[in-house]
């Protein structure tokens, strides 16, 4: 296997340490810090799921893989809310944060809203993607864990978490570097593996989490200076403090 059990739960375990040092940084006020902090916290729980996974991979449809399986489907519908303010914090807009939380949590919400609605609601039903009219499963694929995830309009969880994932950053001004950075991660990580590696979509997506933590490591102080459009005081914008 070229990915493994202990591969998923190292990883995850540096994700809460650059979670930790993320939220430490003292530079940068709670909200921000928190942003970006819990994006990385976010997808080092994927890591402990997929971690969890491998001694029941297969096992679709009870016992520890149907709650894995379950935990899986609400973790990817929170992706928007936890990628999202973290992408806008790097913007000159200091209106950016707030509003980029608004938007995250009303498409986490609608996604959470679509897991528990029947699945045979599909806007398409050519079953390519990995989230739709299908039994919730987690399954050895060829190089990692892959999803089965059942959802009621499943293209639109699956590119609504891809806008929020790739391409939600260039909505704010001065946003460019951040935004491109995600942004050709996700399709390297989250296509790229089909088109060479032959893998199933769910696959290539449990595939994307293994990245995503160093992916998500541009948010981490370290990097900042490079994909921040201009300095900011965050301290000084009294309509975010008053409202986060």
């Amino acid at each position: 296997m070229c990915f493994s059990a202990n591969m998923s739960l190292g990883l995850g375990i540096v994700g809460f340490a650059a979670s930790a040092v993320t939220f430490l940084d003292k530079k940068e006020t709670l909200w921000v810090r928190s942003a970006r902090a819990y994006a990385i916290f976010h997808f080092s729980l994927m890591e402990l799921i997929q971690y969890f996974a491998y001694p029941v991979a297969d096992q679709c449809g009870y016992g520890t893989n149907f709650f894995l399986s379950e935990l899986s489907t609400y973790h990817i519908c929170l992706q928007a809310l936890a990628i999202m303010p973290a992408l806008a914090t790097y913007s000159s807009d200091p209106t950016a944060l707030k509003r980029a939380t608004q938007l995250g949590g009303s498409l986490s919400a609608v996604f959470l809203i679509c897991s528990f609605l029947p699945n045979t609601w599909q806007l398409f039903t050519n079953g390519t993607d990995f989230i739709g009219e299908l039994v919730s499963c987690l399954f050895m694929g060829k190089y990692h864990i892959a999803y089965a995830i059942s959802s009621a309009y499943g293209e639109l969880v699956t590119y609504g978490s891809l806008f929020a994932l790739a391409m939600s950053g260039f909505l704010w001004k001065n946003n460019k570097r951040i935004a491109t950075y995600h942004f050709i991660m996700a399709i390297l990580t989250l296509y790229v593996p089909q088109w060479i590696f032959g893998v199933s979509t769910g696959e290539a997506a449990a595939i994307y989490c293994f990245y995503s933590i160093p992916i998500t490591a541009s948010f981490m102080p370290q990097f900042k200076k490079f994909f921040t459009a201009q300095s900011y005081d965050y301290e000084s914008d009294e309509p975010l403090n008053e409202n986060a």
